[in-house]
């Protein structure tokens, strides 16, 4: 269970972090001159330590990756499940490809102004911009999991003796 809960904090202070700095480069991409020091600094530096947290998500991840990374280039029988697992593979895959180009070109424009071209900053946006939705396909894809995983996280134990209230209507 140390585990579980291990990975979902992560998976929680990463979505919050994705969605600050998300929310940071959209509105710094449609409307340069609103974005002040403030949410500049947001996107910058809760970006870079979004990294750290990527790098530990997948590491968290990484028995997952190599199980069905195997089992994809292993003929098996189509199933349904077969099929959902192949889907969110190519999903993670993509959405890791755009984080590694999302990340890196943020990198080199933070550490060196100098070097960001413009085919640099093309990158950085529309990939970011692309990045969005494919980060709400991944939340869509594993909903059920992370309401599962919620609920079992913070279901409360019961007390010997302890009466819990319900709501009921009585029938005639």
């Amino acid at each position: 269970m140390r585990k579980i809960k291990l990975n979902y904090l992560v998976n929680l202070v990463f979505f919050i972090q994705f969605a600050l700095v998300g929310y940071s480069g959209l509105v710094m991409f449609f409307n340069h001159h609103a974005a002040g020091p403030i949410l500049r600094l947001i996107h910058d530096k809760v970006g870079i330590l979004m990294l750290v947290f990527f790098v530990v998500h997948i590491a968290l991840h990484w028995r997952w990756i190599v199980l069905t990374t195997k089992n994809l280039f292993r003929r098996q029988r189509e199933m349904i499940e077969g099929r959902k697992i192949k889907l969110n593979y190519l999903i993670d895959l993509a959405f890791f490809i755009q984080f590694a180009l999302v990340g890196y070109s943020g990198l080199i424009m933070y550490f060196n102004h100098r070097a960001a071209a413009p085919i640099l900053r093309l990158i950085h946006d529309k990939v970011g911009i692309l990045m969005l939705v494919f980060f709400v396909v991944h939340i869509a894809l594993h909903w059920r999991r992370i309401v599962f995983t919620t609920k079992n996280l913070f279901r409360r134990e019961m007390k010997e003796g302890e009466v819990i209230e319900a709501n009921y209507m009585p029938v005639d």
